[in-house]
């Protein structure tokens, strides 16, 4: 009975790391682009940017433009 409790176990286990990964892929999707900008202030982009990292949308960003029209540039 302890040997299909671990090989349950197990399973389980595996299938939770294997779902991780593809839900990682997801997450990592193209984000939406109206998130991307553009920003009346450079503050409000750089805010934007690092919650991007946060959640995981995009690993880096700069904030390119002028006043009045800054947008985040994910990489």
């Amino acid at each position: 009975m302890t040997i299909t409790r671990v090989a349950a176990v197990t399973a389980l286990t595996f299938a939770a790391f294997f779902g991780a990964g593809l839900v990682d892929g997801i997450a990592s999707a193209d984000p939406a682009p109206g998130r991307l900008g553009p920003y009346a202030a450079l503050a409000a982009c750089e805010r934007e940017g690092n919650a991007g990292i946060e959640n995981g949308e995009w690993a880096d960003y700069e904030c390119e433009g002028a006043p009045g029209a800054w947008t985040i540039v994910a990489r």
